[in-house]
């Protein structure tokens, strides 16, 4: 059921596969934190099971170099949502294992996640960013998902990386994802990152434009994967352009993996 488009069912099926005595004094002290609850069990369950309705590896697994693998990570103190210490640390090490000449962040927020590919890349390494002009910022009817449009007015581009010594790699680039020309970045990106909007529509167009760009033997990471939540329309949209079967779901965190074949 996590990959119905009907809220209400995914949610009561969540509830109904993972419920237990914690989620009910959970739901007692912090109602918000709860509607968290399903997934996380969900994910953890995929870490142990490995194999159910898609792969779930181990970041070693799936990239066996990064054993040994020294990353740099900054802490950035902001309010709004902040990408979690253990899927940060995934993120630089899949940049230090593939030392990326270009990598395309789609959905920038604060530029919290560019300011740490930037430190984990090479120096000659380029961090296109993409994210909402300032003026794009304001509306409601931006995207179909409420909380999306609480972080859209939360956002500000930059202000995580500008003055870093890194931020000399970062090209902070703006427009709508799903009316932006990708053309020019097309087969030359190593390292696609997708963690923009988070309705269907916009996931699926962000998703046909990140497969476009990768180069062979690069690939793309998606965020906010096997969300039983809000951000479902990830799942979802991942699932009907590049299928569940060709993506890798890292342990425990909500990045998903596609790897492009080499040529």
């Amino acid at each position: 059921m996590l990959l119905t488009g009907n809220k209400t069912l995914r949610q009561i099926a969540g509830l109904a596969e993972t419920c237990n005595f914690l989620f009910l004094k959970l739901l007692l002290k912090n109602r918000a934190k709860a509607r968290q609850f399903p997934g996380e069990i969900f994910r953890s369950y995929m870490g142990l099971v490995r194999d159910e309705r898609w792969a779930c590896r181990s970041i070693f697994e799936l990239f066996p170099q990064a054993a040994g693998n020294r990353v740099v990570l900054e802490h950035i103190p902001c309010e709004g949502l902040l990408t979690p210490l253990e899927q940060l640390a995934c993120l630089a090490l899949i940049t230090k294992c593939l030392q990326p000449r270009a990598i395309f962040e789609i959905g920038t927020y604060r530029g919290r996640t560019a300011l740490n590919f930037a430190l984990n890349s090479p120096k000659d390494c380029t961090i296109h960013t993409l994210d909402l002009p300032p003026g794009m910022r304001l509306g409601d009817d931006l995207r179909q998902n409420s909380a999306d449009r609480d972080l859209i007015r939360a956002s500000s581009p930059g202000a995580c990386y500008e003055g870093k010594d890194v931020a000399y790699k970062i090209e902070q680039l703006y427009g709508d994802s799903k009316t932006f020309d990708f053309a020019p970045y097309r087969r030359s990106v190593d390292i696609v990152y997708v963690d923009a909007a988070h309705d269907y529509e916009a996931v699926c167009s962000d998703s046909e434009n990140a497969l476009a760009m990768v180069r062979a033997n690069g690939c793309v990471i998606w965020d906010e994967f096997a969300n039983y939540g809000e951000y479902n329309d990830v799942t979802r949209g991942i699932q009907d352009v590049v299928g569940v079967e060709n993506i890798v779901h890292v342990e425990n965190t909500q990045l998903a993996v596609y790897f492009q074949p080499a040529d």
